[in-house]
C-alpha cells in the first residue's frame, strides 16, 4: 500500500487525491480518472484502490 508522506496518490494515474480531514473508512475519489480509494489506516496511512464488482 502506497504511503507518500501522507499523500493520498490514485494508484491509477497517479494523480494526488486531495482531501481536507480524512478519517479510517472514509472513501475519496480521484478528480482526474474518478477512481475511488479507501482509508485503511492513518498512522501511518493506508489506503486501497476500490475495485466495483460488476
Amino acid at each position: 500500500m502506497p504511503d507518500t508522506n501522507n499523500k493520498v496518490i490514485c494508484p491509477d494515474c497517479q494523480t494526488e487525491i486531495k482531501s481536507e480531514i480524512m478519517l479510517v473508512g472514509d472513501i475519496l475519489e480521484c478528480e482526474e480518472c474518478g477512481t475511488e480509494v479507501e482509508i485503511l489506516s492513518l498512522n501511518p496511512l493506508k489506503y486501497r484502490e476500490l475495485i466495483e464488482e460488476k
